[in-house]
């Protein structure tokens, strides 16, 4: 549904992922039981199950970004954020971003992560997994002085 709201995707994608989980433990049960077919019928509804949540969180994460991209001019092409998606969405952004950068032709990006103030005890876990990964890529990528939920990322070699 296109006007599905993003926290009701969510909620469907945990439901799916609990359905996965509880399907997939069956199974083991099952072949442990030496109860094969079972145990292949009971994989497969958890194989449906992954790629329906896969699907809903694709669908919740493509809703959050684009909603969070500046229409208004307000940040600029050179600025992402990355507020209330998961880690791994996060990556696949600013993959995104660090390449449509390269192919501009520019140098640096701003990546708006959020202090953490939604996030389980307030620690924040998209910043620091960016933080990891820009450097894992030969990215410099600091947090903005200014700013905490806010990371400064430099990329050195625009090729």
């Amino acid at each position: 549904d296109p006007h599905e709201d993003i926290d009701s995707l969510r909620l469907r994608a945990r439901n799916e992922r609990n359905r996965m989980e509880e399907c997939f433990n069956q199974s083991r049960e099952a072949y442990a039981r030496n109860e094969v077919r079972l145990a292949k019928q009971l994989s497969q509804g958890g194989e449906a199950h992954k790629d329906n949540m896969e699907r809903l969180d694709k669908e919740a994460s493509t809703k959050i970004f684009q909603g969070m991209r500046p229409m208004d001019g307000g940040h600029g092409p050179d600025t992402i954020d990355l507020h209330r998606l998961y880690v791994f969405e996060a990556k696949v952004y600013f993959d995104d971003a660090v390449q449509g950068i390269r192919d501009r032709g520019e140098s640096s990006l701003h990546v708006i992560t959020g202090r953490g103030n939604h996030c389980e005890n307030n620690i924040p876990r998209i910043r620091p997994e960016i933080q990891e990964y820009g450097r894992s890529l030969g990215l410099s990528v600091e947090v903005d002085p200014d700013n905490d939920g806010r990371l400064l990322v430099n990329i050195n070699d625009p090729s």
